[in-house]
């Protein structure tokens, strides 16, 4: 009997829309500055948020699907403690996607309750605005694991000329395959911008480098990662 190769999801997402953002950036970039604001607006204006920001969220939505679906129907598949990773990922990403549209209230525009309104520093129905723990803490560790996960070990393990993964070993399922390389390396060119502007005042390069595309980026690698987890898994015999 002929055993088929395991196929990853496909290059029109992980390589598709990330391309399309980076496109659409460049384009916005010398079309003109209204139509670069029209992309990576904050929540906080009076016209709600941007393309990216609403991107974000949608990308999100299928990384939580797959994730759902591997924890109700391919568990068993995968060592107890991988399957809490999986479980982990997928909440981070609810977490995610809910702050990122403050759970709903950037599309129904209901009132923020006066609890939230003492203490968030934007009047909003979310956690990030209050805090680092919400925050700054929590997505400098998911940064981290995007460029060693999706970036830096990749590299290294194609220079040496060898790969971790094995058919049957739980490394296949833990470190996201090479499909996440392009997302976490226009992350880190983003990011790199970013700071540059922030060093210079130059406010090209601080809008080239905004944290509404590096969101962008970081919630495309988490989708395709358990996208892929339940895209192989579904392959299995």
């Amino acid at each position: 009997m002929t055993i088929r190769p395991i196929k990853n999801i496909p290059a029109w997402w992980w390589a598709g829309l990330p391309l399309a953002m980076l496109l659409l950036t460049v384009a916005a970039f010398f079309a003109s500055p209204d139509y670069l604001q029209m992309l990576i607006r904050k929540d906080t204006g009076p016209d709600g948020g941007g393309i990216a920001e609403h991107a974000t969220v949608l990308v999100l939505l299928p990384g939580i699907l797959a994730g759902a679906a591997v924890l109700l129907h391919y568990r068993t598949q995968l060592p107890h403690w991988l399957t809490g990773w999986v479980l982990a990922w997928t909440l981070a990403c609810i977490y995610f996607a809910g702050e990122e549209a403050s759970w709903g209230q950037h599309y129904l525009h209901w009132g923020t309750p006066d609890l939230l309104q003492a203490v968030n520093d934007q009047q909003e129905t979310n956690l990030h605005n209050i805090g680092t723990w919400f925050d700054q803490k929590p997505r400098t560790l998911v940064e981290l694991w995007v460029l060693v996960a999706g970036l830096i070990l990749p590299l290294w393990w194609a220079i040496r000329g060898r790969a971790p993964l094995g058919r049957k070993a739980w490394r296949e399922w833990f470190w996201p395959t090479s499909i996440g390389m392009l997302s976490a390396a226009i992350f880190l060119g983003t990011h790199i911008l970013g700071t540059a502007g922030k060093i210079t005042g130059l406010p090209a390069l601080h809008s080239l480098g905004s944290n509404e595309l590096r969101e962008f980026y970081i919630a495309m690698f988490l989708s395709s990662y358990l996208l892929s987890i339940w895209y192989r898994l579904r392959q299995r015999p």
